[in-house]
């Protein structure tokens, strides 16, 4: 947990699988009130799936999830009314106006905003100036911050976001992030799913490292970075054949390697010589390495050094 902070939401052991398939394979872990906490990981690693649990959504067949000292299995219509939620694919009514989407999505929720209520909660999400426009006509960054003031529209003491920046454009993104901060700066507890790297270490206090259902570390961005130690990360286009993937990785100041495609990934201790091994690897096979880079350790070093594989496509 972070510092003295009460966990809100704390769950133990959960299970769950589809056939065969075990989307959650034991995940334990326990979210303080006030923190902005991202669980990051691969599309599939099961991000979506925890969330839709805590939620109550899915059931789980094994462990227990509690809010705010209720449990989900229990009761999961208290839960509800304490969380405020923005789907990664949330289908909007298109037709609505942004501002009859608040006054709909607030009697859902039994709390009937007046016009000047809903039109001050789109004002809070840069979004009053849309109040009359259809939904169907708004960009995506101003669909993403409506599904938000939505998801706010019965003063959710937590709001748990999955993926709330894929697909948009880098303005859009940040953005969302600006909107994220203000909510933290307001005592929310956020949860959000992502596998952007920048934005779980620029925006949570703690991330948890998910990947096929289990939770790999869990800390905090900086702390989980840093016990890295001292290595850094080599990238470079060069396709080589797996004995020399092998003796490319059975170097002793290799940490792990993962190669995708043509683009070669070594964690190492001694970044130039990796470098110079390339080089060798690189006559003998009849190729040289292209768009060599060096870099100091992120998440996504610490995913590769857990997995020994790259958090891969994003989109």
């Amino acid at each position: 947990m972070s510092g003295s902070r009460a966990a809100i939401i704390a769950i133990e052991n959960v299970h769950k699988a589809y056939g065969d398939l075990k989307a959650l394979n034991g995940v334990s872990l326990q979210i303080c009130q006030g923190e902005c906490f991202g669980l990051l990981g691969p599309n599939g690693a099961g991000k979506t799936t925890l969330l839709s649990c805590i939620e109550g959504l899915i059931s789980f067949q094994e462990g227990r999830i509690s809010v705010d000292g209720y449990e989900v299995a229990h009761h999961r219509r208290k839960v509800k009314s304490m969380l405020g939620v923005q789907l990664q694919d949330e289908t909007l009514f298109t037709d609505l106006t942004a501002l009859e989407a608040v006054q709909f999505y607030g009697a859902l929720y039994n709390t009937f905003p007046s016009r000047a209520e809903a039109l001050a909660l789109l004002e809070r999400f840069d979004l009053a100036e849309k109040r009359n426009a259809r939904i169907g006509t708004l960009s995506g960054g101003q669909q993403k911050r409506l599904t938000l003031a939505l998801a706010m529209v019965h003063d959710p003491a937590i709001i748990l976001l999955d993926e709330p920046t894929t697909g948009l454009d880098p303005q859009a993104r940040h953005h969302i992030w600006d909107i994220v901060r203000r909510l933290r700066s307001e005592g929310k507890t956020i949860i959000l799913t992502t596998h952007y790297i920048e934005e779980a270490e620029i925006l949570c206090d703690r991330v948890g490292i998910i990947d096929r259902g289990q939770i790999l570390a869990l800390g905090a961005p900086r702390e989980l970075i840093e016990r890295m130690g001292n290595l850094s990360t080599v990238r470079a286009s060069l396709r080589l054949p797996a004995e020399k993937l092998e003796q490319l990785r059975a170097a002793a100041y290799v940490q792990s390697l993962s190669s995708d495609d043509g683009l070669l990934s070594v964690q190492t201790s001694d970044p130039q010589r990796v470098l110079t091994l390339l080089e060798e690897i690189g006559k003998e096979t009849g190729t040289r390495p292209q768009n060599v880079s060096i870099r100091q350790p992120n998440l996504e070093d610490v995913f590769l050094s857990l997995t020994g594989r790259s958090l891969g496509p994003v989109d």
